[in-house]
């Protein structure tokens, strides 16, 4: 049976990493991508700069009004995916170590484990397939529809584009309209792919944190557990064998401990500013939604299906580090039910150490005020809403 590792565990991850051309570490060794990925992922990044001085030249040549709504979120999406991408690139060294440690780890891993990984992984990949499929097709549907114009006219301007770009002067031909909305619609694709892939990386680390938290409280419960259900050997003898898996548990604690430093490391700065940016990111998508009404009718459902995927996407992420903060405090709660109490003040002494560690919560953003969680979902879109409003007030 092939065993589990922080590559092969996730196969959407690895997937969405090299399709996207960011070829983050997926191997504790540090080991490279084949040469043609690495090909692809240079032509992608190639693309990304022609496009992004082609929107930015668009939104400065188009209409105020029309930038904001068509151009901003493009913007945000390229700002927030760059920088969470080179956080993570330039601390290569603490990641390679943090995938080693996991893959130590799932090297050695029961059954027990197994099932809880792939448990714990299995909720975001459904949801994040559906969203990448459906942001896909709303992106292509809205930058796409400009082509359409050439059955009204044969010259255009830089209002008839719906994602703000100047690569010639206007009037333009319907040849020029042609190959730049696809090159366009190529590129953007890209960047809301480079932007899905560091998301899913990202919930990737968490989640298998997560599970080693949530392994360390299945065994300790089954280990008074059985411990309580064993007649079979004499008292000394149990006590012994159930203190050597206790410092067994205390010892994959301490490397749970180590990789959440490194993680903490590695994603502080990502997950605060992933709120700041969050804010920005909702209010000129709620901007966008204000035009629903004065579009047509392919182009108001790839908006509205964009808005909810992303909207879905950011709550997949929220719950995710939820998930791992709630974990991270709930190690022992299962075995304090059980008949810890029974043994020696060794044992004793050492669970209520457990007990103790257990109280402090794994958060990894940098500053708390701007920490992910469920409560600040709800938080974010509140005040994204709020900007949004102070926007269209303003113009």
């Amino acid at each position: 049976m092939k065993r589990l590792n922080f590559q092969n565990v996730n196969t959407l991850n690895n997937r969405a990493n090299m399709l996207s051309g960011n070829l983050l570490l997926v191997a504790g060794d540090g080991s490279q991508f084949p040469i043609l990925w690495r090909i692809h992922s240079a032509v992608v990044w190639l693309m990304q700069l022609i496009y992004t001085i082609a929107l930015l030249a668009g939104i400065i040549v188009t209409p105020k009004e029309k930038a904001l709504k068509d151009g901003t979120v493009a913007v945000v999406v390229i700002i927030e995916s760059c920088f969470l991408f080179t956080r993570i690139y330039v601390q290569r060294k603490e990641l390679a170590q943090l995938i080693q440690k996991m893959n130590d780890i799932l090297q050695t891993a029961d059954e027990i484990m197994e099932n809880i990984v792939k448990a714990t992984l299995k909720p975001i990949i459904t949801p994040f397939t559906i969203y990448g499929a459906v942001g896909v097709l709303s992106i292509a549907t809205w930058t796409l529809t400009p082509i359409l114009l050439i059955l009204e006219k044969t010259t255009f301007l830089y209002v008839d584009y719906n994602l703000p770009c100047a690569f010639t002067a206007e009037p333009f031909s319907i040849g020029v309209l042609i190959w730049t909305t696809i090159f366009m619609t190529i590129a953007s694709l890209y960047s809301f792919l480079k932007k899905y892939s560091v998301d899913i990386y990202m919930m990737h680390l968490v989640l298998m944190l997560t599970a080693q938290y949530r392994y360390m409280a299945v065994k300790l419960s089954l280990l008074f557990r059985d411990s309580q259900d064993n007649r079979d050997k004499t008292r000394k003898e149990h006590h012994s064998i159930t203190e050597k898996k206790l410092k067994a548990l205390c010892r994959h604690q301490n490397t749970v401990l180590h990789i959440s430093f490194l993680l903490r490391k590695l994603l502080s700065v990502n997950f605060s500013l992933l709120y700041i940016n969050s804010v920005f990111r909702f209010c000129f998508i709620g901007i966008l939604m204000s035009s629903v009404p004065y579009m047509t009718l392919m182009e108001a459902i790839s908006v509205l299906s964009f808005t909810m995927g992303s909207i879905t996407q950011f709550f997949l992420l929220c719950s995710s580090v939820q998930t791992l903060s709630d974990a991270s405090v709930e190690v022992t709660d299962k075995a304090f039910d059980e008949a810890w109490y029974q043994f020696g003040p060794s044992m004793k002494r050492t669970f209520i150490l457990l007990i103790m560690a257990n109280n402090l919560d794994c958060k990894i953003a940098a500053i708390d005020k701007f920490n992910l969680s469920l409560p600040s979902f709800m938080t974010i879109m509140n005040q994204s809403y709020s900007v949004a409003l102070l926007f269209l007030k303003a113009n």
